[in-house]
């Protein structure tokens, strides 16, 4: 058995299930390595070694590091809590569920303090059979608790928020284009609604949502996620009919915000403007 197990009763946390097979059991936190000064997207990953699921997670904040804001975790409920000066310290999942054959998967965003230095993530992962397994050790342990280490940043704080907004616009346009909104408006103006389109919808949306937009793509976005949410109760209906003008106006506005991102893109790598799809 890895960990050490504690009684029970004490708060915890869990995320986003995404299927995979594991077999080892940790709460980790990635990046492992960081800049300081920086706004770095933490992604926590959870493993569950039994054959009862993991049902609640708590995670709590190193110091250097303020959490402002989380990624959605669609089938979990969030509570925060803050210390004495409003900083938040510590969140807590639960609500769901991570069986032995998944990861959970959660995401926050924290501002990286200035000093460089290692910083410890402390965690408390919950079985469904109340058993408790407290991640809070130091390196080594049998228990020991996630670390990341924060570097003297490379670049400065404007290039790597910079380069921060590169990438999660490169990584939201690759989501959307690939969610295919053309052959989803063709289908249920066929009078089908495919398989697993409201998943696919409400995951355009939260990640629409979430990414930090340049000024000149935002109008464009935040008319996407309105869309989205139109469309994602008329599919809830299981209505095609329904669902005509909601997919009709997302495939338009995701067409026309992939193509002013990959416009952003080009100009920002100063080339002529190119890419996107063209359906």
């Amino acid at each position: 058995m890895i960990g050490k197990w504690i009684p029970v009763g004490v708060a915890a946390l869990a995320g986003v299930i995404v299927g995979v097979g594991v077999a080892q059991a940790h709460v980790t936190v990635w990046p492992r390595e960081a800049a300081v000064g920086a706004n770095e997207l933490y992604t926590v990953r959870v493993l569950s070694e039994k054959e009862v699921p993991t049902v609640q997670v708590r995670v709590e904040f190193p110091a250097d590091v303020r959490v402002s804001r989380f990624v959605a975790a669609p089938g979990w409920q969030r509570q925060v809590e803050k210390d004495a000066s409003g900083r938040i310290a510590a969140v807590t999942w639960s609500g769901g569920q991570i069986t032995a054959d998944e990861v959970g998967i959660f995401q926050m965003q924290g501002l990286n303090g200035p000093t460089p230095g290692q910083v410890a993530w402390k965690a408390i992962q919950t079985y469904a059979d109340g058993s408790v397994v407290a991640w809070v050790g130091p390196p080594g342990s049998s228990d020991p608790a996630s670390l990341t280490q924060l570097t003297t940043a490379p670049m400065s704080p404007l290039e790597l928020t910079q380069a921060a907004t590169v990438g999660q616009v490169i990584a939201a346009v690759a989501l959307l284009d690939g969610s295919n909104f053309h052959a989803l408006h063709e289908a249920v103006t066929a009078g089908t609604i495919p398989t697993d389109s409201v998943g696919k919808v409400q995951r355009a949306r939260l990640v629409t949502a979430a990414i930090q937009w340049p000024e000149t793509l935002r109008p464009d976005a935040l008319k996407l996620v309105e869309h989205l949410e139109h469309l994602q109760a008329a599919v809830r209906t299981e209505s095609a009919s329904a669902s005509v003008g909601s997919a009709r106006e997302v495939h338009e506005v995701e067409h026309d915000l992939s193509q002013a991102a990959y416009a952003w893109l080009a100009q920002r790598g100063g080339l002529a403007a190119g890419g996107g799809h063209n359906d």
